[in-house]
């Protein structure tokens, strides 16, 4: 019997992949779905995609992203701060970190949830080494460990790889979760993943011109 494997696009920095994070990796582990973690640099994405990094979006929509953090903050009953300590800061070592879990056949869920924890919920720099090395080992994993595989050359190029398919599978934003091929981009959409998981919905194709 073949594996149903959902992809899994997201960045530890981005607010909305912690908002829907847990609630996903329950709905796939309940429909018997594994999940491929692939963290990804949107850096690149938004250049090909025409998104804009946060303070480069106008002030009107920076402000209306306060009000929907808090509505799903309170609605996902998620521990989130809207104006974390240590945001923006580079999501490198902590994505590649959940790399590195994903490919050791480790608890990879648990491992990301931690590190985009520490930077929503307990204002954490999750671009300082030492910091994921705390973080992994109170999450229980060898921290120092992991932290220097992330930092490795092989890594690096597995997450270069992992950004150019998102780019060439036409992800464009976080998270974003792939069912049977068909896209659902944003923690919003997380109930039509729960049907389209649990075969509820047949999947949705686009064919031609768009």
């Amino acid at each position: 019997m073949t594996d149903k494997i959902a992809d899994y696009y997201f960045s530890v920095t981005s607010p909305w992949s912690y908002l829907g994070h847990q609630q996903f990796v329950n709905l796939c582990l309940a429909a018997g779905w594994k999940i491929a973690y692939k963290p990804v640099d949107f850096g690149p994405v938004f250049a090909q995609s025409g998104g804009l990094p946060l303070p480069q979006r106008s002030e009107q929509r920076r402000r209306y992203r306060l009000f929907e953090l808090q509505r799903w903050r309170d609605f996902r009953n998620v521990n989130l701060n809207i104006r974390p300590k240590h945001f923006p800061t580079n999501p490198d070592l902590g994505n590649r970190l959940c790399i590195v879990a994903d490919h050791l056949g480790l608890d990879a869920g648990r491992l990301t949830h931690a590190v985009m924890q520490a930077c929503w919920a307990e204002e954490k720099d999750i671009a300082d080494p030492g910091t994921l090395v705390a973080v992994a080992n109170q999450a229980g994993f060898d921290g120092e460990a992991l932290v220097e595989q992330a930092g490795s050359n092989a890594i690096a190029v597995a997450a270069n790889a992992l950004t150019q398919e998102a780019i060439t599978n036409q992800i464009f934003g976080a998270p974003t979760y792939v069912i049977n091929s068909e896209p659902f981009w944003g923690q919003d959409r997380l109930e039509f993943v729960s049907r389209a998981l649990t075969g509820k919905i047949t999947p949705y194709s686009v064919e031609g011109p768009v």
